[in-house]
């Protein structure tokens, strides 16, 4: 399993192919590339509906 860290959100790949990511934002999976999973952490960043990240110590 690979993880990346994309401001303070998780992207994991499961099946370690690189075309397949999963991002869970509260009660919501996302599947896809990396990336449009960044562009939609942008879009909801700018919209201001994504909760707080968590910051890892």
């Amino acid at each position: 399993m690979k993880k990346i860290f994309y401001q303070g959100f998780t992207f994991t790949n499961p099946n370690g192919k690189t075309d397949n990511w999963t991002l869970v934002i509260g009660n919501q999976v996302r599947v896809g590339s990396l990336f449009e999973l960044r562009r939609q952490v942008h879009f909801f960043t700018e919209l201001g509906i994504l909760p707080p990240p968590k910051i890892a110590k």
